[in-house]
């Protein structure tokens, strides 16, 4: 009663208006947990709605149980409570509502309200529009469609099917009272819905309506049933109350009633009201009844009067104008002023009263303050609070100067680290007693028991015969080991067992609390540096997380390693600090080399970090670190030391100098000799990048290494410290891999074949180049063949063996490619015997060391070879 006078005086001259107290009332009544199930609010709130409708101002609350209605379907909460809101709609529930269950026949005003504003949700999500697409061009039942539209429009949350508005127009039509004055609107709601024609939205004609397809099920059918009975209860109802006569309202003439109430003189009269309403049930009846208006086979204009098809008309064009003529305002009007004049009889009975008796008013709201205060005498006197106790953090606070000075950064988080590798060395030292102690129980064990040499004598009784008598029991005497318990093993292995599990419930205890806290203020403080170094990229930062990173390297041991949750923390914030700080960083590529050098076993550890591109000039002086670290030992390693060095960024990037290069392809070429003239299988893989390395070197800017590949590999083969295979490579790089036959059909072919196979004979070598490296070649091997006494007695074979294959290979390439070129230069002259000697006085001044005797017809042989 109390809001009525408080919406009535915010409608007199100079006041709020109704929609400002409607908002406070609603916000006010709603701001509880779980209002909606509340009966007391609910009712409060139902005449609340009814008194929005009666002064026109529905929209105002619709606002604010649409945002209610958003949250509670989880719009504005975080993923997490969405995620679970979203399993518990699919798991089966029915999706969350302020009208719980299908309907209220309590609360109807409250129920119009929030099925209003269920509607306008449903059509600014535009879920009405494709559920009823999906029915009407692809013919699906009501549950396919809906789930095709949660599809198609990606909605967080999509209402269950029993949620949708025709089924809940229809179960609070059915649920309605007969006298309520909303029940005409209700169901023209229903039916809004039920006869509406989607056909032209979609680009289709106009067909039949969209109602049957929702009610397809038996359910469905069943309760379009009910509904044409209900309809019927209903028109009886109003036509019995049509012969009743009409009672004057107690509001006409009244000056109190609101001027600005929804009414007017054409609204009708109680009587004629029932009349019409019987009526209109009666068309409800038959709108529902008529098969053809799904159909769409049906003229509206040609109907019988009793089908009201002027009305219907309205209803199939989705016109949303209510039907106010059937709405009874005389009883909304007469409820209103008659709940208004008890508030002031009341009130004005309470003044007179207190005022007589010297009481305080409790309807006036000056005195509100003392009768607060009188009434909180009456309880005990408050106790004070609790006196605040100061907590303590389990975890320090990172201070920010910390995080910015390198030696208070370092003092800090050596405290932790040394509880962590203190913590692991004893679970270490566990573990190192527990196998102690199981090898000495495995030891026990079979000394448990002995085998001990027994004598035993038994006594044979003889039963005799019937006709011979028994001497006497015969005696046995029995030799043979027995088992026996070595009772001091016993104890032995009892204590032993004690002991163990003694150990087992003491390594099995959770960590304590020094070392969960040390755990994670360095995991905190690594956070925080890493955060604000990504916010603010200052040096001295930097600075603190390399040290940081090299402090943590320091701390792993074989005990922290040995432990599962110190190896997993300690590689955990090596691999974030490595990655912010030490990847790619100039200056720290040579202390993390020599780091991994001086300690193998942090090499997997440390390794996803070294990168020497990023020094270009320690790039070479890395490389030959790692060349003089290869051995068989540690072959892995160097292994996984060469896959960080990207020659080819490096090449193209830096653009070393000649000198630079030239040092890192005899620094390669160390590495080469020392894995030796087969390579062990252990070192193969760091043998192959070598030989990948060196290649690269060899091609970039051609011929800048030409010279040196040719000295260095002819002084090494000459002791035989190189592998074969370096020469296959390398004369692969060269494009002079192929025999003279193969690089013939390559030759005839090159219009045919692929890229592939062309680019595969590709010729780095120049005609001035292949002519300077067939002389260095004969002056070299000559020079070795007079070198000593063996060789020029036995010849360079014993030594140049294994690379017979190769350097055959090689000089075939030369030889063919001079005799192109001078075969080339020769065609120009005419054809004679000057053309055969000229030839032979070439090859054979060329050839001199290799060819001893060549005559004319060799000549005429080669110069036939070349034209073919």
């Amino acid at each position: 009663m109390l809001w009525e006078t408080h919406i009535f005086l915010s409608d007199q001259p100079n006041g709020v208006g109704p929609a400002a107290v409607l908002e406070f009332w609603v916000q006010v009544l709603t701001s509880q947990q779980l209002w909606h199930r509340d009966r007391a609010t609910l009712f409060l709130l139902d005449d609340l709605c009814k008194a929005a409708f009666q002064y026109s101002q529905e929209d105002c609350i619709q606002k604010l149980l649409y945002q209610q209605h958003k949250n509670a379907l989880g719009y504005h909460c975080d993923k997490g409570l969405l995620s679970s809101l979203v399993s518990w709609i699919v798991a089966g529930n029915v999706t969350p509502s302020f009208v719980e269950g299908n309907a209220n026949s309590s609360q109807v005003w409250f129920s119009w309200m929030v099925l209003n504003m269920e509607s306008i949700f449903e059509e600014d999500s535009q879920l009405r529009r494709v559920v009823e697409g999906e029915l009407v061009i692809n013919a699906l039942t009501p549950d396919q469609a809906l789930k095709k539209a949660q599809t198609q429009l990606k909605l967080p949350i999509v209402p269950s099917l029993q949620r949708l508005l025709i089924y809940r127009w229809a179960h609070q039509a059915l649920a309605t009272p007969a006298d309520h004055p909303l029940m005409p609107l209700i169901w023209q709601k229903f039916f809004l819905l039920y006869l509406h024609r989607p056909g032209p939205q979609y680009g289709l004609p106009v067909d039949g309506c969209i109602g049957r397809r929702f009610f397809q099920s038996a359910a469905h059918v069943n309760l379009l049933n009910e509904m044409k009975q209900r309809l019927i209860e209903v028109a009886d109802f109003h036509h019995a109350a049509s012969k009743a006569l009409r009672v004057e309202s107690p509001a006409e003439g009244s000056d109190g009633s609101p001027e600005k109430a929804s009414c007017s003189a054409d609204y009708l009269t109680s009587p004629e009201l029932h009349k019409e309403l019987v009526r209109l049930c009666n068309v409800f009846v038959l709108w529902l009844e008529e098969e053809s208006f799904q159909k769409g086979d049906t003229y509206i204009p040609s109907l019988p009067k009793q089908y009201d098809a002027h009305r219907l008309a309205k209803v199939m064009q989705n016109q949303q104008d209510l039907w106010m003529e059937y709405v009874n305002v005389e009883l909304i009007r007469h409820e209103f002023q008659e709940a208004l004049n008890l508030w002031l009889q009341v009130q004005l009975e309470s003044h007179t009263t207190c005022v007589s008796a010297g009481q305080t008013d409790f309807t006036n709201p000056l005195s509100a303050k003392e009768r607060i205060m009188n009434n909180l005498k009456k309880f005990d006197t408050p106790k004070p609070p609790l006196p605040l106790q100061t907590m303590k953090a389990p975890v320090p606070v990172i201070s920010s100067a910390s995080l910015v000075s390198q030696k208070e950064a370092i003092q800090l988080m050596r405290m932790d680290l040394n509880i962590l590798q203190r913590h692991a060395k004893i679970a270490a030292l566990w573990e190192s007693q527990h196998v102690a102690l199981n090898s000495e129980i495995l030891d026990a064990v079979p000394k448990l028991y002995v085998n001990r040499e027994e004598q035993i004598t038994l006594h044979l009784e003889c039963r005799g015969t019937s006709n011979k008598g028994c001497q006497g029991a015969a005696l046995l005497t029995i030799q043979f080991e027995g088992k026996h318990k070595n009772e001091a093993v016993n104890q032995q292995l009892h204590a032993l067992r004690k002991e163990v599990r003694q150990l087992q419930a003491e390594a099995t205890k959770p960590p304590s609390l020094g070392v969960v806290e040390a755990a994670v203020h360095v995991e905190n403080f690594i956070t925080a540096l890493i955060n604000i170094y990504k916010v603010q990229p200052m040096p001295a930062i930097k600075k603190v997380g390399i040290s940081l990173f090299f402090m943590l390297v320091e701390y792993v041991c074989d005990e922290t390693q040995r432990n599962p949750p110190t190896r997993q923390f300690f590689t955990s914030c090596i691999e974030i600090l490595g990655q912010v700080f030490i990847s790619g960083t100039k200056s720290e590529c040579k202390r993390l080399l020599q780091t991994i050098l001086q300690n193998r076993r942090l090499c997997t550890l440390l390794s996803p970090y070294f990168t020497p591109v990023a020094s270009p000039s320690e790039f070479v002086t890395l490389y030959e670190k790692v060349v003089a670290f290869l051995s068989e030992d540690n072959s892995d390693v160097v292994f996984m030391l060469l896959t960080k060095f990207d020659l080819t960024q490096w090449l193209s990037v830096a653009k070393p100098p000649l000198s630079e290069r030239t040092n890192l392809l005899e620094s390669i070429h160390l590495a080469l000799n020392a894995c030796g003239l087969e390579p062990e299988e252990d070192i193969l893989m760091p043998f192959n990048i070598f030989c990948k390395h060196w290649t690269n070197l060899l091609q970039y800017q051609f011929p800048d290494h030409y010279s040196d590949f040719l000295r260095l590999f002819v002084q090494s083969s000459s002791e035989q410290l190189l592998s074969p295979d370096c020469w296959k490579a390398s004369l692969e790089a060269l494009g002079c891999g192929s025999s003279v036959t193969e690089q013939g059909s390559f030759k005839k072919s090159d219009s045919t074949e692929s890229p592939v196979l062309r680019d595969a004979a590709k010729i780095l070598l120049s005609a001035e180049q292949v002519r300077e490296t067939i002389e260095w070649l004969s002056t070299s091997f000559r020079k070795l063949r007079l070198a000593s006494m063996d060789f020029r007695t036995f010849g360079l074979f014993s030594k140049w063996s294994p690379y017979v294959a190769e350097v055959n290979k090689f000089l075939e390439y030369l030889t063919k490619r001079l005799i192109d070129t001078e075969v080339a230069n020769l065609a120009q002259e005419p054809v004679g015997s000057n053309r055969i000697l000229s030839l032979y006085s070439v090859i054979a001044g060329l050839f001199k060391p290799w060819i001893l005797v060549l005559d004319k017809e060799d000549a005429r042989y080669i110069l036939h070879f070349n034209i073919k």
